[in-house]
C-alpha cells in the first residue's frame, strides 16, 4: 500500500495576553520561530509573510481590537479569529463560557495534544495563575484564578507604606533575612505551595492526574513543582497550531 503524504502547512499563531504577545510559526506540528512583544504591529506580523510562505493564522486575545491586523491576515491567509466555539474537540462545562479565557482554552488544547486520553491538571504562570482540570474525555471542567508572581510582589509594595517592590527571581534561601527577600520568598514559596496543595487535592479525586505547567513565569517554578509531569512555556500557542491543523484537515 502507499502511504499519503499530505503537503506541510505553515501557520501563524498569535496569542495576545494581558502584559505580552507571543508569536510562533509552525510548520505541520513543529515550532519553527517564536518570539515575544509587548505590543503586535502590523510591520511586526508583515515581516514573518516575508520569511514564511504563511498558509493559515490565528489570533486569540484578551483585548484584541485592531481591525487592520485581522483584514491583513484574512488578505494573506486562511485567517481564525479563535473563541470558545472554534473548536470543537474540547467540551466545555462552565457556566459561563462567554468570560472563560480563550488562553485557558487553548492550554486545554494543547495539554491533550501532548498528553491525550489523560487527566489533566494544567497550571498556568503568568500574570494570575490559573488552574484548569481537563478530563480524559477531552473535558474542560474549569478550575481556579490566583494572583501571579509579579502580582503578589507589587500588590504587596502598592498597598503597605514600606514594602519596597523587589525584582522577580528564584530565591536563593527559604527564610528572608531582609524585608527584599522577605518579600520575595514570601510570593515565590507562597506560589510552590498552593501548587503543590492544590495537586495533592486533585489527586484524591483523580490519582493518575498529570500535571502540566505553561505560562511566562514557568522557568522560575518548574524545578520546585515536584510533581510536575511536564514544563510546557508555549503551551497555548501549541492549542492554536492544533485548532488550525483541525479546521483545515476537517
Amino acid at each position: 500500500m502507499y502511504k499519503v503524504v499530505l503537503p506541510s502547512m505553515t501557520n501563524l499563531v498569535i496569542d495576545i495576553g494581558n502584559t505580552r504577545t507571543k508569536v510562533a510559526v509552525f510548520e505541520d506540528d513543529n515550532m519553527i520561530d517564536f518570539c515575544a512583544e509587548e505590543l503586535v504591529t502590523l510591520p511586526f506580523l508583515k515581516d514573518f509573510f516575508t520569511k514564511y510562505p504563511i498558509d493559515n493564522s490565528i489570533i486569540s486575545s484578551v483585548s484584541f481590537g485592531k481591525r487592520e491586523i485581522s483584514n491583513f491576515l484574512e488578505k494573506k491567509s486562511n485567517f481564525i479569529e479563535f473563541d470558545a466555539s472554534t473548536y470543537t474537540g474540547l467540551k466545555i462545562d462552565y457556566e459561563t463560557p462567554y468570560t472563560l479565557g480563550k488562553d485557558r482554552i487553548a492550554a486545554a488544547i494543547g495539554a491533550l495534544e501532548i498528553v491525550p486520553d489523560s487527566n489533566l491538571l494544567v497550571i498556568d504562570i503568568g500574570s494570575c495563575i490559573t488552574f484548569d482540570l481537563v478530563t480524559q474525555d477531552s473535558t474542560f471542567h474549569g478550575g481556579n484564578i490566583a494572583p501571579g508572581f509579579y502580582m503578589r510582589i507589587k500588590s504587596m509594595h502598592d498597598y503597605t507604606a514600606k514594602l519596597p517592590i523587589v525584582k522577580q527571581r528564584i530565591p536563593t534561601g527559604f527564610i528572608g533575612k531582609n524585608t527584599k527577600d522577605a518579600v520575595l520568598f514570601g510570593a515565590y514559596w507562597g506560589i510552590v505551595y498552593e501548587i503543590d496543595s492544590f495537586i495533592r487535592r486533585m489527586q484524591q479525586e483523580y490519582p493518575d492526574i498529570k500535571v502540566i505547567l505553561t505560562g511566562g513565569d514557568t522557568p522560575y517554578f518548574e524545578n520546585s513543582i515536584k510533581q510536575c509531569t511536564f514544563a510546557v512555556s508555549n503551551l497555548v500557542l501549541v492549542g492554536l497550531n492544533k485548532v488550525i491543523s483541525s479546521i483545515v484537515n476537517s
